[in-house]
């Protein structure tokens, strides 16, 4: 079978998980493929919430054969991104982290092993299930504990740094994952998780990041249940405006004294069903606000997407676009140009077509690119090309 169901919480064990957000039948967001090629079908995409641990989690898993085989998504190489690695390598380089290897968990393309390689004279690997993606430095498969002996072997000993970024909502094993640090993970060593902060996801209604990938919608309230009775705690906690809203988790070895800092982000960042609740009505707003601001302008004006994400993917689905609302779609990726929209027949263009073509409107899908792609696109704004933007509160024309 390509999926199962899901009916344990990965955390707690609990069995009391109730569904608080439905998108239906949804293809796998990531599934680009050409025309002449076959797709991987539709799946249910509903999130239940765990009322034990309040760790948030999809109803089905998906073979992560099916996911990851020829994974289309590649790490963004765009400005903000080069700035944030920046601002984690100059706080890792504070925190004495590169005084040995580095293992970076999830790590793509190799985008982010390629910045942190410079920085040490020490082996830096990754670790990745996309076959068609991973660098040359990279274990190839998902982080276990077989995958964390494999690394542990070519450190020779413990790496002094262990790098998530964005790849825990991933995990199926969640006690497993931590399980599995504690294998590579040595007493001095730092460990640096990046998550989507729950408090912002929920509060500005990104109802987009729920896709077949995203496993789990992790809260520091919920984290630190699937820490407890491990080695680790966490040591610090900082929140970045990456992606609408990010944290970045240091744990450590041993210690158990909470920082008044710490204890706060995790008291905001406690889920609860009516947390739930009011995401799910907010969100259902958005669609309706976004159907009428693109189908009010199908027939007198061109309507194209820009950035083929797996957020495009999300919002064409909840909305139930095809290409006669939204004609093409523009992306900067090597993959996905010549592709369809994932359940669509939406071709997906290379982005200098945007500038060639010149549509009236463009959705932003990638709305958290926001102010880098408003600048890129100035020529096209200037001549007369406006933006659909999702944001917390609605749609906005620009």
């Amino acid at each position: 079978m390509s999926y199962r169901p899901h009916t344990t919480c990965r955390i707690c064990g609990s069995t009391n998980l109730i569904p608080v957000f439905d998108l239906g039948l949804q293809p796998l967001a990531n599934n680009f493929v050409k025309p002449c090629e076959p797709r991987q079908g539709h799946y249910p995409l509903k999130v239940l919430f765990c009322t034990k641990c309040t760790l948030s989690q999809l109803s089905v898993v998906v073979d992560p054969q099916i996911l990851y085989r020829d994974y289309k998504y590649v790490t963004s190489v765009s400005q903000t991104m080069r700035e944030h690695f920046g601002r984690l390598i100059a706080m890792f380089k504070e925190e004495k982290a590169f005084e040995k290897g580095v293992l970076e968990i999830g790590s793509n393309d190799g985008a982010f092993l390629r910045e942190l390689s410079p920085c040490t004279v020490y082996p830096v690997i990754g670790i990745d299930p996309a076959e068609n993606l991973a660098a040359s430095n990279c274990i190839l498969g998902m982080f276990n504990r077989e995958t964390a002996w494999k690394a542990l072997e070519i450190f020779a000993g413990y790496p002094s740094l262990i790098i998530a970024r964005h790849c825990v909502a991933h995990m199926d094993d969640l006690k497993g994952f931590v399980d599995a640090l504690t294998v590579v993970g040595g007493p001095n060593t730092l460990i640096a998780i990046e998550i989507p902060y729950m408090r912002d996801t929920l509060n500005r209604v990104e109802f987009d990041q729920v896709y077949h990938e995203h496993l789990n919608f992790i809260s520091l309230h919920s984290l630190e249940h699937l820490l407890h009775g491990s080695p680790f705690h966490i040591d610090r906690v900082i929140h970045y405006a990456l992606h609408g809203g990010t944290v970045l988790i240091l744990l450590r070895h041993g210690g158990s004294q909470i920082e008044p800092t710490i204890s706060e982000y995790v008291r905001e960042d406690k889920t609860t069903l009516e947390d739930w609740r009011v995401f799910s009505i907010k969100a259902e707003n958005k669609i309706e606000e976004m159907l009428s601001a693109v189908c009010s302008r199908v027939g007198d004006s061109s309507v194209w997407g820009f950035g083929a994400s797996a957020k495009a993917s999300v919002w064409i689905q909840a909305c139930g676009f095809t290409d006669r609302e939204i004609y093409f779609v523009t992306d900067n990726s090597p993959l996905k140009p010549g592709c369809r929209m994932p359940g669509t027949d939406i071709p997906v263009v290379a982005q200098d077509e945007l500038l060639k073509c010149q549509p009236d409107y463009c959705v932003l899908f990638c709305w958290n690119f926001r102010q880098e792609v408003l600048e890129s696109q100035e020529l096209w704004r200037s001549r007369g090309g406006k933006f659909i933007i999702p944001t917390s509160t609605g749609v906005e024309i620009v």
